[in-house]
């Protein structure tokens, strides 16, 4: 595996996951572009537009159904394309516990996500880190922030209904993607939770058009990226005035490619008082994961 890879945090030695890693960052050649606020409420708005798959397949990051990690079980909650894996654990003691969902960067789940949030479960958190359609050998396809909101939405009811979970404490943390899946969440009324964060995890419209354009990064851009629609309804910039959860984005200070893009959402967000904070932590990409999940429990705090 080259340095390269290595420092992205890649998953295995092909070229192919590189690629799919690389397709997380926005490149930083280019300004975020400048959006119009969109004045139609995103869940309305995203219902009036289903995206349209040019391509219909799964994940390109193929793990399949890789092991449990220790102390979690493995649990399949309801997706819109069928049965979906979900890793669940809860910490010892009598609940009900606060739950984090956590949200995977990458495009498949793997135990090393697991293991990310591990601090969250010692903690005295309930955990549970779901996989979307199209991966881990799970029904549907890949949509690239899309049909997998659904997903996340299904996740969390699954999750509020058990009995070792406080439905009253429900968090979302994600990472990379997943983080763009936690930003989009916050303007889901249908989800019930405290709030939504991300790590590393802000994108804009201009994103899909620069992936769209990459060697490695097309293969994830199934939809038309010159429709506008289809971009502005993948990224929270344009909807931030219909936010109805607060959402935290914590930043790598050496995440060059994501410090405009949270910055531009940021300056939306002020103009008409929506809840984003942008809060800054050590590391670059793949490093902030591990900061920025000290800093989401620094400020939840422990439960014991």
């Amino acid at each position: 595996m080259s340095a390269a890879a290595s420092a992205l945090g890649v998953r295995g030695p092909t070229g192919v996951l590189v690629g799919l890693l690389l397709a997380c960052r926005a490149a930083p050649t280019q300004p975020p572009e400048a959006a119009e606020p969109v004045r139609v409420p995103f869940v309305e708005a995203r219902l009036a537009h289903p995206t349209v798959l040019r391509t219909v397949a799964p994940s390109p990051e193929r793990l399949g159904a890789p092991r449990t990690p220790d102390g979690a079980r493995a649990v399949h909650y309801g997706g819109a394309t069928g049965p979906l894996l979900a890793w669940f654990a809860t910490p010892p003691g009598p609940g009900p516990h606060p739950l984090l969902v956590y949200l995977h960067g990458g495009f498949a789940l793997a135990p090393s996500d697991f293991e990310a949030v591990r601090p969250v479960l010692d903690a005295g958190f309930a955990v549970m880190t779901p996989s979307w359609r199209g991966e881990n050998g799970n029904p549907g396809a890949l949509e690239l922030l899309f049909g997998e909101l659904d997903d996340a939405a299904a996740a969390i009811a699954w999750a509020r209904g058990q009995p070792e979970v406080d439905a009253r404490r429900v968090h979302v943390l994600g990472h990379s993607v997943g983080g763009g899946l936690a930003a989009l969440l916050s303007l889901r009324p249908d989800v019930d939770v405290v709030d939504t964060a991300s790590i590393g995890g802000i994108y804009v419209p201009a994103t899909f058009v620069r992936w769209a354009k990459g060697d490695g990064n097309a293969k994830l851009v199934r939809f038309d990226p010159a429709l506008r629609h289809e971009r502005e309804l993948r990224v929270l910039g344009p909807h931030v005035a219909h936010m109805v959860h607060p959402h935290t984005a914590y930043l790598g200070r050496d995440d060059a490619p994501f410090l405009p893009n949270a910055e531009s959402v940021r300056e939306a967000a002020a103009r008409v008082g929506a809840p984003f904070v942008v809060e800054t932590v050590d590391g670059d990409h793949e490093g902030s994961r591990a900061t920025g999940i000290a800093a989401w429990l620094a400020a939840h705090g422990a439960t014991r």
